[in-house]
């Protein structure tokens, strides 16, 4: 999508003078000023070595996000109150601290409240502040519905469907995570979506496992995420969600599913729970067992390795680290390469003549 023109600021000496195309957290660059809208994903309060409080902030727009700090004296000022989803409009520096780009905030105030005083923003287009799939979230729907549809049988396939049925319209909007992989509109249908088509895809190179079982376990894995998020717009945990987590959430939505369909096959049951319960891998990422089966290991993999990619994605997307490689990324543990031309080979040492 083209920017559309941004926000001016009228009535306000924070935010007066000529309105300003937006500009997008990936072309950001150190020394910038902004003044702007944003959309509020994540806001703490803090203090400070002084004792003085001041707000941690993170603010998105559809690139991604960029932490934020409104400093006490600003805070005095510009009290808020701020929560995750607001929009606001702000007059920033851009400023780099330990490699990473912030924002140090010179004005923050409500879309909400600058409206109340006569001062709303002109222009100040939600689209370009929300971050979302870039495939069409309805095709992705039909498409996950169609595989499930064509691809299972009774009675997993019915366990299925009455899934993705009774949660369609989470699954349109519900992110997969807060922060690593995928957070945004729709991140949790195109991650169950690659992950199905993924598993399809290995099951023509595996086709002694039970391909029922693999491709529901795909397509359920993360259903739980539906109950542990919520404020899709600026992702939030549930109480549900943190104290017990989207897999056994998950686990407890195919079991009482199942039990409302009077499911049939005990055995064939446990299996797919266990690959719900499983799908981290190991008690350390939160699993409460390991994959002990062909079909749990199948999907643990495909579910880590789409994680993985969309975050190298992400992360190359918006680091502005000059250079071949991109600032460390905590949760991968590296660095990642740009790619970028070829280095031209060096020209061989001459061979020692031979006596």
């Amino acid at each position: 999508m083209t920017p559309g023109p941004a926000p001016e600021y009228h009535g306000s000496s924070h935010f007066g003078g000529k309105a300003v195309a937006h500009h997008f957290i990936t072309d950001l660059t150190e020394g910038e000023t902004l003044q702007q809208c944003f959309l509020v994903r994540r806001v703490e309060t803090r203090t400070d070595k002084a004792g003085k409080p001041f707000l941690a902030m993170v603010l998105g727009d559809k690139t991604g996000e960029i932490p934020a700090r409104v400093w006490s004296d600003v805070l005095a000022k510009c009290p808020g109150p701020f929560a995750a989803g607001d929009y606001v409009g702000v007059k920033a520096q851009v400023s780099s601290y330990q490699g990473e780009m912030q924002l140090t905030i010179q004005y923050i105030n409500t879309l909400e409240a600058l409206r109340q005083m006569g001062r709303e923003p002109k222009d100040c287009d939600p689209d370009l502040l929300h971050r979302a799939t870039p495939y069409d979230r309805q095709e992705l729907w039909r498409e996950l519905w169609e595989l499930a549809e064509a691809h299972l049988q009774p009675p997993l396939k019915d366990l299925v469907l009455a899934l993705l049925k009774k949660n369609q319209e989470e699954l349109l909007v519900c992110p997969a995570a807060r922060v690593y992989h995928h957070p945004y509109l729709g991140g949790l249908l195109e991650h169950t979506w690659s992950v199905a088509r993924l598993a399809r895809l290995f099951l023509t190179i595996y086709p002694d496992l039970n391909a029922d079982l693999v491709l529901a376990g795909a397509i359920l894995h993360d259903l739980g995420k539906v109950k542990e998020l919520a404020n899709p717009q600026a992702p939030e945990i549930t109480v549900p969600g943190a104290l017990l987590g989207h897999i056994v959430l998950g686990w407890e939505m195919v079991r009482e599913e199942a039990r409302a369909q009077d499911f049939p096959d005990g055995a064939l049951l446990l299996e797919l729970e266990h690959i719900v319960l499983s799908h981290h891998g190991s008690q350390e990422f939160g699993s409460p067992v390991p994959p002990k089966t062909r079909e749990a290991m199948l999907v643990y993999y495909l579910d880590d390795l789409d994680a993985k990619l969309k975050m190298m994605d992400m992360h190359l997307e918006s680091d502005n680290t000059p250079g071949d490689f991109t600032s460390y990324h905590r949760v991968l543990q590296r660095g990642l390469y740009k790619g970028g031309e070829r280095l031209e080979e060096e020209e061989a040492p001459p061979a020692k003549s031979e006596k």
